[in-house]
């Protein structure tokens, strides 16, 4: 059940129990008005037995007559001959200024009996009426205050009911804010509460899932650091560190037997410094491209990416190359430059050494605002299983793409392997 149909459900039980006590109220005025009404007519029809034979008759004999309030709407008036009024039956003092109102100018019909020692005046009374309308609508008013208080009370106290699974949502957030997990939400009856529940759970297991990866790029990036500064220590150590004994060596040979050695040894030995600081050289501007690529930021991205590609096709002469690159690309910002050039090397690393493919495609088109990488190969890698175990490169890759405000994912190839999809925005 929703939260809806539980709030009409409530509300409409209260409702009709309401109406039927307001019923039963209305019911019990109804039975008492009856029993008055019935009560001044028989008192009416005595009074208007008595009143034929009144003629001629003292206001002695009518005393029963006049005395009471037991008559409805009417009001006996004994007028003396000395002009001395008797008593009077009256309408009740509270109604006379709502009967001042509500009859106003009104002429009043009179009846006239002439008596021995006076008169008898019968008079409509519009006060006693008054009175009834007046009593019965404030029953009435009543009643609606009575049901609307009771229906506002009604209202609160079944919101305040149905909202109760709102504490347990945000006590479910507070710990899904702290990092808990699992998050753990107890049943729900209300479908609405039960499907935020599901979410919070589901918010949970997602975050948590998120941290491990975070924290295992994290554990990757600094391994793969040390990695490269082990390799880059060992190869100055091994490459430069020899180089640099050879240029050593000659160059004290020149030093020490410049004046009298053969111009010949000289010259050798001179020629060997050379060699060996061009090898050098290129040893520095390799280590410069793996660690620095340059010309990312400018206009240089197609030769960089063609330069990369020919280092692989170096390394791996038997893998077939498919690359289609456009002839030149617009200056790009260095967070889509970066990413670019790393997706490209590392997706072409991932299939060198994961994927036992012997074919790899890379496209790379520019267009509508957007560069659109693809990355594929006939392997035997598959998104289900490289997204269940993710490893350093594949989560650089993802993050690097989300940095530069792109998107990164996976595909399944129809003939087998893996296609690596990047899209970045750039300006026209």
């Amino acid at each position: 059940m929703d939260l809806r149909w539980r709030l009409f459900g409530h509300v409409l039980v209260f409702a009709l129990a309401l109406l039927l006590a307001a019923g039963a109220w209305i019911g019990l005025a109804l039975r008492e008005d009856v029993a008055e009404e019935m009560e001044a007519s028989v008192h009416l029809v005595n009074t208007m037995l008595m009143l034929s034979e009144a003629s001629g008759k003292t206001s002695d004999e009518l005393a029963d007559v006049l005395k009471g309030d037991h008559l409805r709407h009417l009001v006996l008036t004994l007028e003396r001959s000395k002009m001395e009024q008797s008593a009077v039956m009256a309408a009740p003092a509270s109604s006379s200024f709502w009967a001042d109102r509500l009859i106003g100018n009104q002429a009043v019909h009179e009846r006239r009996i002439p008596l021995k020692d006076g008169t008898l005046v019968i008079r409509a009374n519009g006060q006693s009426e008054v009175a009834e309308i007046v009593r019965d609508g404030v029953r009435i008013l009543l009643t609606l205050l009575v049901f609307s208080l009771a229906m506002a009370v009604m209202a609160w106290l079944a919101a305040h009911r149905a909202l109760k699974p709102v504490r347990i949502l945000e006590q479910g957030l507070a710990r899904v804010g702290r990092g808990e997990h699992p998050v753990a939400m107890p049943p729900l009856a209300l479908r609405e509460f039960a499907s935020i529940a599901s979410c919070i759970e589901q918010l949970a297991e997602n975050l948590a899932r998120a941290r491990a990866s975070e924290q295992q790029l994290a554990r990757q990036l600094l391994e793969l650091q040390e990695a490269e500064r082990r390799e880059l220590a060992r190869e100055l150590h091994d490459e430069f560190g020899q180089a640099l004994t050879a240029i050593n060596f000659a160059a004290a040979f020149i030093e020490k037997h410049a004046p009298h050695a053969p111009v010949g040894d000289v010259v050798n030995s001179a020629r060997d410094i050379r060699i060996e600081a061009g090898r050098m050289l290129e040893q520095v501007r390799g280590l410069l491209s793996r660690l620095r690529p340059h010309g990312l930021e400018g206009l240089q991205m197609v030769d960089a990416l063609n330069d990369l590609v020919g280092s692989w096709r170096s390394r791996a002469p038997d893998m077939g190359f498919e690359v289609y690159l456009p002839r030149s690309l617009p200056a790009l910002p260095p967070l889509v430059s970066l990413a670019l050039y790393r997706t490209v090397q590392e997706a072409l690393t991932n299939v060198l050494r994961h994927s036992v493919a012997s074919r790899v495609r890379l496209d790379l088109a520019w267009g509508e605002g957007a560069l659109e990488l693809t990355v594929a190969d006939n392997g035997v890698g598959r998104v289900s299983e490289v997204l269940h175990k993710p490893r350093g490169g594949l989560l650089g890759m993802r993050e690097r793409a989300e940095m530069a405000g792109g998107r990164f994912w996976l595909c399944d190839t129809p003939g087998g392997g893996l296609e690596l999809r990047l899209s970045l925005p750039v300006a026209g």
